[in-house]
């Protein structure tokens, strides 16, 4: 019984065994030819893969004959049922590679706002919104009370159709104050209208201002640009326009400034000379004063240690010289 399912086996998988073997004994030429060393060691459920990914687009629909022989086989009453692990492993990773994560729950309240107009004003959204909810709710209230013993249906409808009574007088009544409170106080409605006023008229006079400063400033850089320029050229003048001026006459009759410049340059000379003899000479006086007055100083020390009158102050001479002379003669 082996023997014959040995033979359905190598019948059934010629290809897979032939692709292992080449396998093997690639591995075999490939590994070293020293007896020292050993291959690494590998676990088996990566060799797998590794055997696995190379061999899964020939040998799948194979394997998965090979498969369902041996399950076959084992059907038969086979005492030793030999089930191949390559298959068996090949099998369990295709569970796992299949497998897929569960789907999402699907949103219950995403049903609240399909009906909402996003381009409706925030308070209608609001009461739509809270209009939805109000509506989900007393359904699922509706439901669960259905599965509830001895409750009364009847009752229920009617606090719905009065809470549904209530609800639509209060949405009347908040878009009423809303739309009551902007005209409820004419004054407000005046001031309110006397801001407005005053807001757009200084935005037109701020805009005026802005206007006149950006002109004022465009011809501020012109002007700049022509002095610069003038500065660099020269300034051309225009002989239509100086001839119908009413300085024409002075501006023809203006002297040459640097032919005077010329003629009064040794006269300029000459008194730049003489302010510099000047101011040597007051150099020379300023000197003489100090020398002099440490002479003096000197002096009156001197004639003062003479006389023994060492504790005189130093400036006696000056106080003796600043004496009137009415004083001395008497």
């Amino acid at each position: 019984m082996a023997a014959e399912h040995f033979e359905t086996d190598r019948d059934g998988c010629g290809s897979l065994t032939a692709f292992r073997d080449e396998v093997v004994e690639t591995t075999k030429r490939c590994s070293s030819k020293s007896p020292d060393s050993a291959p690494p060691n590998k676990s088996p459920r990566m060799e797998d893969q590794f055997h696995s990914t190379q061999t899964s687009a020939v040998v799948e629909q194979p394997a998965e004959t090979d498969q369902s022989e041996v399950q076959a086989d084992n059907t038969d009453g086979s005492s030793d049922p030999i089930v191949n692990p390559t298959t068996r492993r090949k099998s369990f990773r295709r569970a796992t590679v299949t497998r897929r994560s569960l789907p999402a729950l699907p949103n219950q309240y995403q049903i609240l706002c399909r009906s909402i107009s996003t381009s409706s004003s925030q308070q209608e959204r609001l009461e739509k919104l809270m209009e939805a909810s109000m509506k989900l709710a007393l359904e699922r209230t509706g439901d669960s009370l259905q599965s509830v013993p001895n409750a009364s249906l009847e009752s229920f409808h009617k606090q719905v159709e009065h809470m549904q009574k209530e609800w639509k007088s209060l949405a009347q009544t908040i878009s009423s104050d809303s739309s009551s409170e902007s005209s409820r106080d004419p004054l407000v409605q005046r001031a309110m209208e006397k801001v407005r006023k005053a807001i757009e008229s200084i935005q037109t006079e701020s805009e005026g201002w802005e206007a006149l400063l950006e002109k004022h400033r465009t011809k501020a850089q012109e002007l700049e640009r022509e002095v610069e320029r003038g500065m660099q050229t020269g300034v051309p003048l225009d002989s239509t326009s100086v001839a119908q001026s009413s300085q024409y006459l002075l501006i023809q009759n203006k002297p040459d400034y640097h032919s005077l410049l010329r003629r009064q340059q040794p006269l300029l000379n000459t008194v730049s000379l003489i302010m510099d003899t000047q101011i040597k000479m007051v150099r020379q006086l300023v000197f003489i004063k100090e020398q002099a007055q440490i002479l003096v100083k000197e002096t009156s020390a001197r004639m003062a240690s003479e006389a023994g009158l060492q504790d005189l102050s130093p400036d006696i001479m000056k106080k003796l010289m600043s004496l009137p002379l009415s004083s001395t003669t008497a």
